[in-house]
């Protein structure tokens, strides 16, 4: 399950202070906490701060940080490919490496699904 799938599950307001707390919509993007709060029709942002301490609010943040890394690793790929292409042993190194954990790791993984539906593309 990514990141927006994990979201729509949750309430409109634990959706909201999500998506403001790590930049992730442009409509709540660069809301001050008062803005928030506003948005969400609260005086305060105490509760959703202790739900940060929740199972639920840490597994949303892993799965954050997981699609965080896959587009780390995007960059960090191209990087090196590039200076692989130059001669560089290190790099050469390095991206057979890459190339070997990543084909490994497609081959244990389940495929994703694919839907032409633009639904998904709300967030």
């Amino acid at each position: 399950m990514g990141i927006y799938e994990a979201l729509n599950q949750l309430t409109w307001k634990k959706k909201e202070y999500f998506l403001w707390k790590f930049n992730l919509n442009v409509r709540v993007k660069g809301k001050t906490e008062e803005e928030i709060c506003k948005t969400l029709n609260v005086k305060s942002l105490d509760y959703m701060k202790k739900w940060e301490k929740s199972p639920e609010y840490l597994a949303l943040v892993n799965l954050y940080i997981e699609s965080k890394t896959a587009t780390d690793l995007e960059k960090i790929y191209k990087v090196v490919s590039e200076k692989a292409i130059e001669g560089d042993e290190k790099s050469i190194k390095l991206l057979l490496d890459l190339q070997k954990q990543v084909r490994s790791f497609n081959q244990s993984s389940k495929p994703v699904q694919t839907s032409n539906s633009y639904d998904e593309l709300e967030l």
